[in-house]
């Protein structure tokens, strides 16, 4: 009896893509620390640490970092996947047009 495990090919990395893939998770994690060191800023000047601010403009700052946090890693990721699809795609029309 056959185990479906050995149905699959062998994987086999290609440092290319795993350079690539390093590339965007350290962005990813920079970007991330970068949004909680604006929302950190936001909640000291809201909270009046920081004297010469007034109040109020903690709150953008707040919701930059939010948004920093959340929507920006996602936006990246989606951008990278979409990049990659494209490319594997662009191979596969280039492999058959050359078998033809």
């Amino acid at each position: 009896m056959s185990n479906p495990i050995d149905d699959q090919p062998e994987y086999i990395p290609d440092p290319v893509k795993e350079k690539q893939a390093k590339a965007v998770h350290f962005l990813v994690s920079i970007v991330r620390l970068l949004g909680v060191v604006l929302v950190m800023l936001g909640l000291a000047i809201v909270l009046d640490r920081l004297p010469p601010v007034p109040p109020l403009a903690g709150y953008p700052l707040i919701f930059l970092g939010m948004a920093q946090m959340w929507a920006a890693p996602v936006w990246i990721i989606r951008k990278y996947i979409r990049a990659r699809v494209a490319e594997e795609e662009m191979a596969k029309a280039a492999e058959s047009t050359e078998k033809q």
